[in-house]
Protein backbone atom coordinates (compact mmCIF):
# COMPACT_ATOMS: atom_id res chain seq x y z
CA UNK A 1 0.00 0.00 0.00
CA UNK A 2 1.41 3.28 -1.02
CA UNK A 3 -0.23 6.69 0.68
CA UNK A 4 0.93 10.18 0.01
CA UNK A 5 3.96 12.02 1.17
CA UNK A 6 3.99 15.45 2.77
CA UNK A 7 5.55 18.56 2.29
CA UNK A 8 6.65 20.01 5.36
CA UNK A 9 7.94 18.70 8.65
CA UNK A 10 5.10 17.76 10.98
CA UNK A 11 4.76 18.80 14.61
CA UNK A 12 4.68 14.93 15.65
CA UNK A 13 3.33 11.90 14.81
CA UNK A 14 -0.04 12.61 14.67
CA UNK A 15 0.00 15.35 12.07
CA UNK A 16 2.79 12.92 10.21
CA UNK A 17 0.30 9.58 10.25
CA UNK A 18 -2.86 11.60 9.36
CA UNK A 19 -0.65 13.49 6.90
CA UNK A 20 0.22 10.21 5.20
CA UNK A 21 -3.15 8.94 5.47
CA UNK A 22 -5.31 11.60 4.12
CA UNK A 23 -7.47 12.25 7.27
CA UNK A 24 -8.41 16.04 6.66
CA UNK A 25 -8.97 18.05 9.75
CA UNK A 26 -7.28 15.69 12.69
CA UNK A 27 -6.76 18.86 14.78
CA UNK A 28 -10.49 19.50 15.18
CA UNK A 29 -12.09 16.02 14.71
CA UNK A 30 -9.78 15.61 18.46
CA UNK A 31 -10.46 18.93 19.92
CA UNK A 32 -14.43 18.18 19.56
CA UNK A 33 -13.49 14.83 20.97
CA UNK A 34 -11.86 16.14 24.03
CA UNK A 35 -14.75 18.50 23.99
CA UNK A 36 -17.03 15.86 24.49
CA UNK A 37 -14.94 14.95 27.54
CA UNK A 38 -13.73 11.40 25.74
CA UNK A 39 -10.49 10.28 27.34
CA UNK A 40 -7.40 10.22 25.73
CA UNK A 41 -7.82 6.35 24.90
CA UNK A 42 -10.74 6.94 23.20
CA UNK A 43 -9.72 9.25 21.03
CA UNK A 44 -6.50 7.77 20.59
CA UNK A 45 -8.78 4.88 19.39
CA UNK A 46 -10.69 6.75 16.64
CA UNK A 47 -7.51 8.25 15.16
CA UNK A 48 -6.36 4.70 14.82
CA UNK A 49 -9.79 3.33 13.65
CA UNK A 50 -9.45 6.58 10.71
CA UNK A 51 -6.29 4.85 9.79
CA UNK A 52 -7.48 1.63 9.54
CA UNK A 53 -10.51 3.01 7.69
CA UNK A 54 -8.07 4.56 4.98
CA UNK A 55 -5.97 1.30 5.11
CA UNK A 56 -9.23 -0.83 4.25
CA UNK A 57 -9.73 1.45 1.74
CA UNK A 58 -7.05 1.22 -0.20
CA UNK A 59 -7.37 -3.21 -0.40
CA UNK A 60 -7.26 -4.71 -3.58
CA UNK A 61 -9.49 -7.14 -2.25
CA UNK A 62 -13.04 -6.98 -0.69
CA UNK A 63 -12.88 -7.01 3.07
CA UNK A 64 -15.82 -8.26 4.96
CA UNK A 65 -16.12 -6.23 7.94
CA UNK A 66 -15.77 -2.36 8.69
CA UNK A 67 -12.64 -0.61 10.60
CA UNK A 68 -14.56 -0.59 13.36
CA UNK A 69 -15.24 -4.18 13.86
CA UNK A 70 -11.52 -4.76 12.39
CA UNK A 71 -10.02 -2.69 14.94
CA UNK A 72 -11.86 -4.24 17.90
CA UNK A 73 -10.87 -7.95 16.62
CA UNK A 74 -6.99 -7.22 16.38
CA UNK A 75 -7.05 -5.02 19.75
CA UNK A 76 -9.64 -6.42 21.62
CA UNK A 77 -8.97 -8.66 24.61
CA UNK A 78 -11.95 -10.85 23.89
CA UNK A 79 -10.01 -12.52 20.45
CA UNK A 80 -7.85 -14.95 20.63
CA UNK A 81 -3.97 -14.55 19.27
CA UNK A 82 -4.93 -17.19 16.97
CA UNK A 83 -7.76 -15.38 15.40
CA UNK A 84 -5.93 -11.91 15.53
CA UNK A 85 -3.33 -13.96 13.62
CA UNK A 86 -5.38 -15.25 11.22
CA UNK A 87 -7.44 -11.46 10.46
CA UNK A 88 -3.77 -9.84 9.97
CA UNK A 89 -3.38 -13.33 7.56
CA UNK A 90 -6.83 -12.24 5.41
CA UNK A 91 -6.13 -8.56 5.49
CA UNK A 92 -2.14 -9.57 3.91
CA UNK A 93 -3.99 -11.15 1.45
CA UNK A 94 -6.47 -8.67 0.80
CA UNK A 95 -3.83 -5.93 0.33
CA UNK A 96 -3.18 -3.92 3.02
CA UNK A 97 0.15 -4.19 4.85
CA UNK A 98 -1.90 -4.33 8.16
CA UNK A 99 2.04 -4.84 10.39
CA UNK A 100 2.82 -1.43 8.74
CA UNK A 101 -0.76 0.32 9.44
CA UNK A 102 -0.38 -1.08 13.61
CA UNK A 103 2.81 0.38 13.62
CA UNK A 104 1.57 4.31 12.47
CA UNK A 105 -1.57 3.62 15.36
CA UNK A 106 -1.07 6.11 18.16
CA UNK A 107 -1.45 5.37 22.18
CA UNK A 108 -3.00 7.55 24.90
CA UNK A 109 -0.03 8.99 25.33
CA UNK A 110 0.67 10.17 22.14
CA UNK A 111 -2.84 12.08 21.72
CA UNK A 112 -1.49 13.86 25.11
CA UNK A 113 1.39 15.13 23.58
CA UNK A 114 0.02 16.17 20.73
CA UNK A 115 -2.82 17.84 22.45
CA UNK A 116 -0.37 19.44 25.20
CA UNK A 117 3.00 20.37 22.64
CA UNK A 118 1.39 21.19 19.68
CA UNK A 119 -2.10 22.37 20.42
CA UNK A 120 -0.85 24.02 23.73
CA UNK A 121 -4.30 22.18 25.50
CA UNK A 122 -3.92 21.62 29.27
CA UNK A 123 -4.53 17.69 29.29
CA UNK A 124 -4.35 17.75 33.03
CA UNK A 125 -6.95 14.85 34.20
CA UNK A 126 -7.44 17.82 37.46
CA UNK A 127 -7.97 20.77 34.11
CA UNK A 128 -10.73 22.55 34.40
CA UNK A 129 -12.21 25.07 31.81
CA UNK A 130 -11.68 28.61 32.34
CA UNK A 131 -11.59 32.09 31.10
CA UNK A 132 -7.48 31.65 29.39
CA UNK A 133 -8.09 28.14 28.09
CA UNK A 134 -10.62 28.86 26.65
CA UNK A 135 -9.71 31.88 24.89
CA UNK A 136 -6.44 30.21 23.77
CA UNK A 137 -9.16 27.27 21.93
CA UNK A 138 -11.11 30.56 20.11
CA UNK A 139 -7.84 32.26 19.00
CA UNK A 140 -6.46 28.68 17.55
CA UNK A 141 -9.99 28.33 16.06
CA UNK A 142 -10.08 31.63 14.94
CA UNK A 143 -6.56 31.12 12.71
CA UNK A 144 -6.88 27.88 11.82
CA UNK A 145 -10.15 29.48 9.92
CA UNK A 146 -8.94 31.92 8.46
CA UNK A 147 -5.99 29.44 6.82
CA UNK A 148 -8.27 27.34 5.78
CA UNK A 149 -10.02 30.69 4.19
CA UNK A 150 -6.64 31.53 2.50
CA UNK A 151 -5.73 28.47 1.45
CA UNK A 152 -9.09 28.38 -0.59
CA UNK A 153 -8.27 31.58 -2.25
CA UNK A 154 -5.18 30.54 -3.05
CA UNK A 155 -6.56 27.25 -4.74
CA UNK A 156 -9.62 29.51 -6.38
CA UNK A 157 -6.67 31.79 -7.88
CA UNK A 158 -4.54 29.42 -9.27
CA UNK A 159 -7.71 28.10 -10.98
CA UNK A 160 -8.32 31.72 -12.56
CA UNK A 161 -11.97 31.30 -11.02
CA UNK A 162 -10.94 34.66 -9.45
CA UNK A 163 -9.09 37.63 -9.92
CA UNK A 164 -4.91 37.15 -9.18
CA UNK A 165 -4.85 39.82 -6.55
CA UNK A 166 -2.92 39.67 -3.08
CA UNK A 167 -5.37 39.34 -0.41
CA UNK A 168 -5.52 39.30 3.63
CA UNK A 169 -8.19 37.60 5.68
CA UNK A 170 -9.34 38.72 8.93
CA UNK A 171 -12.63 37.37 10.97
CA UNK A 172 -15.06 39.34 13.42
CA UNK A 173 -16.50 36.85 15.66
CA UNK A 174 -19.32 38.29 18.18
CA UNK A 175 -21.67 36.44 20.48
CA UNK A 176 -25.07 36.74 20.58
CA UNK A 177 -27.01 36.94 24.06
CA UNK A 178 -30.24 35.25 23.53
CA UNK A 179 -31.99 36.42 26.50
CA UNK A 180 -31.92 40.24 25.92
CA UNK A 181 -30.35 40.72 21.90
CA UNK A 182 -27.28 41.81 22.72
CA UNK A 183 -24.54 41.41 20.30
CA UNK A 184 -20.22 41.70 21.96
CA UNK A 185 -17.34 41.22 20.15
CA UNK A 186 -16.06 37.79 21.73
CA UNK A 187 -12.78 39.04 23.28
CA UNK A 188 -15.59 41.44 25.29
CA UNK A 189 -17.92 39.02 25.89
CA UNK A 190 -15.00 36.78 27.63
CA UNK A 191 -13.47 40.13 29.66
CA UNK A 192 -16.90 40.56 30.78
CA UNK A 193 -17.91 36.71 31.64
CA UNK A 194 -20.91 36.94 29.70
CA UNK A 195 -23.46 39.48 29.28
CA UNK A 196 -24.14 42.22 30.73
CA UNK A 197 -27.62 41.59 31.16
CA UNK A 198 -26.86 38.45 33.76
CA UNK A 199 -24.81 39.97 35.87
Amino acid sequence: MTMGTQSSEPCCKVTRVATEYHIPDIDERLLRRRDREESLREIAAYFNKQVLSQALDSATQEIVGDADQIYNALTGESSTRSKKVELRSKLDRSGVDIQTVESHFISHQTVRNHLHDCLEIDTGRQSHVDIDGGRKTIEWAQARSEGVIEQTLERLRSAEKITDVPTEVTQSVRVGCSACGQTYPIEEFLDNQGCDCQQ
